[in-house]
């Protein structure tokens, strides 16, 4: 089997089930908990640290009273803490954006269209249910629901429900109408939850019952929700808190104080500019550098921007650097307009870096008669630096005569109708390999297409890259479709951020990671990390 074909189980950690069975086998005991914590990137100095109980609260920042839990679909930051605890993906990204096995312990093909995904045996629902394939059938089968409109269904184009079939208990095998040489990176992504048979979201009014590390509790949207350890998790010693509590905290001073007042153990999107305080408390800086970005969207089908050469002035407009030492405190680096850097196939060097060159963007407004252009800037603070790059850039545009009358709207109304309608505004998304990125929002039919974009060529070359199992050849194709938003895109992908987040000094085992998640994918799904 070619290595771009398949995940296997290397490196994967012991089940409970392999524990007993070993144990008997081979007199392996307590010392087999060192391989596990080895297995889930953890070093075996750090071992002696790791305590049971305690509650462990974190502030996170982006939410909304629009919230609602679905191990499939996630749209800001405390929803995705929410999966990390509850829920578990077939496979998963390691501390390095590597894909691990989770509950599959392999996903195989020969052809890129066939897949044959076997299953972890020994692993329990929070009901004491046990997971098997006919969950497995379930929860892919709900992910192609195009009604329940879930992040998920985007990351599986190509496969119809009446082809998701059960071989046996442990073995699920998917037909695709097409070849997808990178399905397992979609399985990988943390809203891929496997559910069982009958689940639905909080909105629906369903209980939210997954194999993860803690158990559901209660929820209050855009407030707070708590979860207590689940007793019978597969990864054998793991979790180590008892309760976890995960609070929106939206406003970055409230959210520092929180933290610094002994509120909250941990927060996300520390503010940079309070980095310093914070040590000199003895508050601890975890620095992820992975491959997130505050995109500056511009939406192709509505004037200005349906004319490309006002989508190209804007482009040249940012001081790029400047923008990153501002909005990201340095914390980052900056972009090129082609998003997901930690992709196989990603090149920077493959087109010219683009600078500021207001000079040539005054030439592209006036020969779009868009001279003195006018226009509101839609942001939210949703991620550290969304507000600031579109400060930074309504101060940069005033040299090309463009004003820029920035809105900062809270995250309930940037969130609400109007999210994806926007003409001109920031967003945020996390590190995704190129072709997932894609299906989630730059395809046509992408369910998070914030610029509009529909380029019939970009869309061709997305479905002949999904066919190429050959990743040299593959990476080719993508170079072609990077070049295509490169050049007419309706993207300003001025940065990348590192995730910056903070904690208390009683919190150990944390690390950074390079992943989407916060908090080091939240202290991997909270399993393992824990108090001194």
């Amino acid at each position: 089997m070619s290595e771009e074909h398949s995940i296997e189980t290397v490196g994967s950690p012991l089940t409970r089930e392999d524990l007993l069975r070993k144990g008997a086998a081979a007199g392996i005991g307590i010392g087999a908990l060192g391989l596990l914590r080895a297995a889930d990137g953890l070093a075996a100095t750090e071992g002696s640290e790791l305590k049971r109980g305690g509650t462990f609260r974190i502030g996170v920042s982006g939410g909304s009273d629009k919230e609602y839990i679905d191990a499939q679909n996630s749209v800001l930051d405390p929803d995705a803490a929410r999966l990390a605890a509850l829920f578990e993906t077939l496979v998963y990204y390691d501390s390095n954006y590597k894909l691990r096995p989770g509950l599959a312990t392999s996903m195989t093909s020969k052809d890129a269209k066939t897949w044959t995904i076997r299953l972890r045996k020994g692993v329990e629902f929070h009901n004491g249910k046990t997971f098997d394939a006919d969950d497995v059938v379930f929860s892919i089968r709900r992910m192609l629901n195009k009604s329940l409109s879930l992040y998920a269904t985007a990351q599986l184009n190509g496969l119809k429900a009446q082809n998701v079939r059960k071989v046996d208990k442990w073995t699920v095998r998917l037909t695709l109408d097409q070849a997808n040489s990178v399905l397992p990176d979609a399985f990988g992504q943390y809203f891929m939850g496997m559910v069982q048979p009958g689940y639905k979201s909080t909105h629906q009014g369903g209980k939210q019952i997954g194999t993860g590390p803690y158990t559901f509790l209660n929820f209050t949207p855009g407030n707070r929700s708590s979860f207590k350890r689940n007793p019978n998790y597969w990864r054998h010693g793991q979790p180590y808190f008892d309760e976890i509590l995960i609070l929106d905290i939206n406003d970055d001073n409230a959210r520092v104080n929180a933290l610094l007042g002994n509120q909250v153990d941990a927060i996300t999107a520390m503010p940079t500019a309070q980095i310093a305080a914070a040590k000199s408390r003895g508050y601890k800086i975890l620095n992820s550098a992975g491959g997130g970005w505050v995109p500056i969207t511009m939406a192709v089908d509505q004037a200005p921007f349906t004319d490309v050469r006002v989508r190209q002035a804007m482009r040249l407009i940012p001081n790029r650097p400047q923008m990153v030492n501002i909005a990201f405190a340095g914390y980052g680096h900056a972009g090129n307009d082609v998003y997901s850097p930690l992709d196989a196939c990603y090149t920077p060097g493959e087109f010219a870096q683009r600078h500021q060159d207001i000079a040539q963007a005054k030439s592209l407004l006036a020969a779009a008669g868009m001279s003195g252009l006018k226009i509101d800037l839609n942001t939210t603070n949703g991620r550290a630096g969304q507000v600031e790059c579109a400060q930074v850039f309504a101060q940069q545009a005033k040299a090309a005569g463009v004003t820029v009358n920035v809105r900062n709207l809270d995250a309930t109304t940037f969130y609400g109708n109007n999210y994806l309608k926007y003409t001109f505004a920031t967003d945020y998304w996390g590190t995704r390999n190129y072709l997932n990125q894609v299906a989630a929002g730059s395809i046509s039919n992408a369910p998070y297409n914030e610029t509009h974009w529909n380029n019939p060529q970009f869309n061709k070359l997305y479905t002949q890259a999904l066919k190429t199992a050959n990743v040299k050849k593959r990476c080719a194709i993508v170079h072609e479709m990077q070049k295509i938003e490169y050049q007419t895109g309706g993207y300003i992908v001025w940065g990348f951020y590192n995730l910056i987040d903070a904690y208390s000094p009683k919190v150990a085992g944390l690390r950074p990671a390079k992943g989407t998640l916060p908090l080091g994918s939240y202290g991997n799904s909270f399993r393992t990390i824990s108090f001194k």
